[in-house]
């Protein structure tokens, strides 16, 4: 039960600090070290605000913890205060209202390779305060039980559990040697031909699902977990691969064959977890990216 009415409540900027570094990591030990305290501080500071309101301010869940009714309520005005802090700063010459800290990142070789790398070194000079870590993997990542900050993912829509952003188009195709075979017909014959395929750690993206779909596993030869590899092996004439236009079109001995129906349209979007969004630097990043999506049009030009 919420405490009553009349009770007024003197609240105190550590204490809504401490509520806002769980809400924000998702658990006490992460809290603990983003504020520099141990764990059962942080512990104690968030019971002792539960006790002043009566009421509990996070539920443990597998996920970590997550905030009530009522935690909600206190983060999100612990949120304006931080931010109105932030600006406080700005306007003081401090510099605390810029970004500063570490984001860690996902992505795949080719996003991390054609699009992502620009973009995080115009970030670096803008934001210096700012370290950078970057997980490239082709796996599909889940930022539920990841120590993660923010995904570039190629889908074509986000999950409601998550908080996304749109950044282009990606259109996917099959692929030859431009002296391969496959190049003179018309449309290909995929069943044909050997291909270059994805290993089981890539079992849940869009390009294992079209091997499957079309039934070509049975024709792979050579494989991989990467998407520059595949592009290398393509290069190599070894044999077809499903590849992103905007990679595949960057090598010269690369060309795209005939197809019929083997073309997959997609999209770029950049996720994060409700709980991550509400990091002050997450949410920079976001804004940041989103202000050079005519940037990164231009990169996955098809």
């Amino acid at each position: 039960m919420f405490m009553a009415e009349q009770d007024a409540v003197d609240w105190d900027w550590n204490e809504l600090r401490i509520v806002l570094a769980v809400a924000r990591s998702g658990s006490l030990s992460g809290a603990a070290r983003e504020l520099g305290t141990s764990h059962p501080t942080v512990f104690r500071r968030v019971r002792l605000l539960e006790q002043k309101l009566g009421a509990d301010l996070f539920e443990k869940s597998a996920t970590g913890y997550v905030p009530t009714m009522l935690g909600d309520v206190v983060i999100t005005a612990a949120e304006k205060m931080a931010s109105e802090a932030d600006a406080l700063g700005l306007q003081l010459g401090t510099g605390k209202g810029e970004p500063h800290g570490a984001v860690k990142l996902t992505c795949s070789d080719t996003v991390y390779s054609y699009v992502l790398v620009p973009l995080l070194a115009k970030y670096r000079r803008r934001y210096p305060g700012v370290s950078v870590e970057v997980i490239i993997t082709n796996e599909f990542v889940n930022l539920q039980y990841q120590d993660i900050d923010i995904a570039f993912r190629s889908s074509r829509r986000t999950a409601q559990n998550l908080y996304g952003i749109k950044l282009s188009n990606l259109m996917l195709g099959v692929h030859a040697h431009r002296e391969h075979p496959a190049v003179s017909q018309d449309p290909v014959r995929l069943g044909e031909h050997d291909w270059v395929g994805f290993d089981e750690s890539m079992t849940l993206t869009t390009l294992s699902g079209f091997m499957r779909e079309f039934d070509l596993e049975r024709k792979v030869v050579f494989r991989v977990n990467s998407l520059i590899g595949a592009c290398d092996a393509v290069r190599q004439n070894i044999g077809l691969a499903l590849l992103p236009v905007y990679v595949a079109k960057s090598v010269a001995e690369i060309v795209p064959v005939r197809t019929e129906e083997c073309s997959i349209n997609s999209e770029l979007w950049m996720v994060s977890t409700r709980a991550q969004q509400r990091k002050p630097l997450v949410r920079a990043f976001f804004e940041f990216i989103k202000n050079e999506k005519s940037l990164i049009g231009n990169l996955m030009i098809q």
